[in-house]
């Protein structure tokens, strides 16, 4: 390179030097240096304003100097990097420079960490049972977090080791191989296999392969229905519900348990133990409603239950008069109320409370509905209307049900359960629609029961305050009553079996008449 080269390179470095360093404050002597090689100096120091960004006052320079030197500076020769080092740190004297903008700040090159779904230790929640069967379970469950799959896990309950099951990757698993009479305890784990494998907190559940209803023993108590009503929701999940419909004189819940689709267009009701001593009714209804849900996804008799209950959903009121039923089984001394106990004792003047019929305020509940009411009797064990139509609590519980399921929900039939005699109720002089209805309930269950006709049957009451007349006549509704058993009520254990085979089918196939 000859000399001349080496000072223009020279003298082109030290005016990129001043540039940067002296902006519009450069001395007129090294302005008219730079002048001479070419350099744009108006362009550069502009008087209006800064420019707002050092790196692009530094390009811009190198961009004039390149335009007018021609071949002084080629594209292959770089600025020295000390002068560039200088360029992007001075900063002119007594000058602020302006904040970059929003669009103009660096991003950073650092790598970003992966982002990890974290599987709290709640991510799986609310383990749910749904027996298929006496060899089938369908287990579900809640989640609050994302996993990739789940592991699921089972044991006899108490004994042992878990096995692992299944590894699943939906919120359900059908087991399908459980042993009748055994008792099963599942564990649940969701696993996250995005960033190594995190595992959330186990849920556990125990899953119950037994019968819930005792029918063996002869005092099928309140206490035992309410405590078999809550193992068959757990036990049968999505399929069963029970709601508290209101309360006895005495506050125990009057309960309306539901089979099936809830939102079915039609519905059919169950009521049984109206009256205090025939409280087999209730042992009976609650028979049937896990007989009915064991078998809820079976072809039984003649077609799948299942979409019968899809169809028509069954009510069930199993205990009509829970504090009467007390008192029948466990006498005065068993009513909480201290008033209640005091009249109590005063109308049943020591007489065997085990007959006893009416509700804890000496009312018989099937002479108490508003349809051709009369007063008749006087308060005691049985026959008292009490002093107006649905003056006691369980009759306005009840009448309430009724009411609501004709008005919303298309009620078809109701069937009422009572004790004794074998005997079945119909009805007669309804006409029209209501009366083949009826007379289609009545010769069907007739024919499964094999129970006689009512017809030479002769109440005291005279169907007046009746529920049934109630049904019939008032609500327009087709209904029957059944009289289970022979042998005058409490009814003993050992004639439960014939009444059971008589009576497992009767609901389910009146379900299907009005499906």
């Amino acid at each position: 390179m000859n000399r001349r080269k080496r000072w223009n390179c020279f003298a082109l470095a030290v005016i990129l030097l001043l540039q940067t360093c002296c902006g519009e404050w450069m001395p007129q002597s090294e302005r008219n240096i730079a002048a001479e090689f070419g350099m744009n100096v108006k362009r550069a120091y502009a008087s209006d304003q800064l420019p707002t960004d050092k790196s692009r006052k530094t390009v811009k320079g190198i961009e004039n100097i390149s335009e007018n030197m021609g071949s002084t500076v080629l594209p292959s020769q770089p600025v020295t990097p000390s002068a560039t080092a200088v360029a992007q740190t001075a900063t002119p004297p007594a000058v602020e420079s302006p904040s970059p903008a929003p669009s103009q700040t660096a991003v950073t090159s650092e790598p970003q960490p992966t982002e990890v779904v974290d599987l709290r230790p709640e991510a799986v929640k609310n383990l749910y049972f749904c027996g298929r069967g006496r060899h089938k379970v369908m287990l579900s469950w809640e989640t609050s977090g994302k996993a990739s799959y789940y592991l699921v896990y089972r044991r006899t309950a108490g004994t042992g080791k878990y096995t692992q099951r299944a590894r699943v990757q939906t919120i359900k698993y059908l087991d399908h191989s459980l042993k009748y009479g055994k008792k099963y305890q599942y564990k649940v784990i969701a696993v996250n296999d995005v960033d190594g494998i995190r595992k959330s907190q186990a849920v556990t559940g125990v899953y119950s392969n037994q019968t819930i209803v005792s029918t063996g023993h002869q005092k099928y108590s309140y206490k035992e229905m309410k405590g078999d009503i809550r193992s068959l929701r757990k036990k049968y999940h999505g399929i069963v519900k029970a709601d508290i419909i209101g309360k006895s004189e005495d506050g125990r819940n009057i309960y309306d348990v539901v089979i099936g689709n809830e939102k079915a267009s039609k519905t059919l009701l169950v009521v049984a133990n109206l009256h205090a001593r025939e409280y087999m009714t209730s042992q009976l209804c609650m028979d049937q409603i896990e007989y009915y849900l064991e078998n809820y996804y079976k072809n039984r008799d003649g077609g799948a239950w299942k979409k019968t209950f899809d169809r028509i959903a069954v009510h069930y009121i199993p205990m009509a008069n829970p504090d009467g039923t007390t008192i029948s089984q466990y006498g005065i001394e068993s009513i909480r109320s201290a008033s209640l106990r005091k009249k109590l004792y005063k109308m049943n003047r020591g007489a065997n409370t085990k007959i006893w019929k009416s509700n804890a305020r000496g009312v018989d509940l099937n002479r108490n509905y508003p349809v051709r009411f009369r007063h008749q009797g006087k308060r005691g064990n049985m026959g008292y209307s009490g002093p107006k139509a649905c003056s006691e609590s369980e009759t306005r519980a009840i009448k309430g049900l009724t009411d609501r399921l004709k008005s919303r929900h298309n009620l078809q039939g109701v069937v009422s359960y009572h004790a004794m005699g074998s005997i079945i109720f119909g009805g007669s002089g309804l006409g029209g629609k209501l009366q083949k209805n009826t007379d289609r309930l009545y010769y069907q269950t007739r024919r499964l029961t094999g129970y006689a006709s009512a017809v030479s049957y002769h109440s005291s009451s005279g169907g007046d305050g009746n529920y049934l007349t109630y049904i019939q006549n008032i609500k327009r509704v087709p209904g029957i009553t059944l009289e289970i058993g022979r042998i005058t009520c409490p009814g003993p254990a050992w004639e439960y079996p014939s009444i059971w085979k008589r009576n497992k089918l009767v609901v389910i196939n009146a379900a299907k008449l009005f499906k």
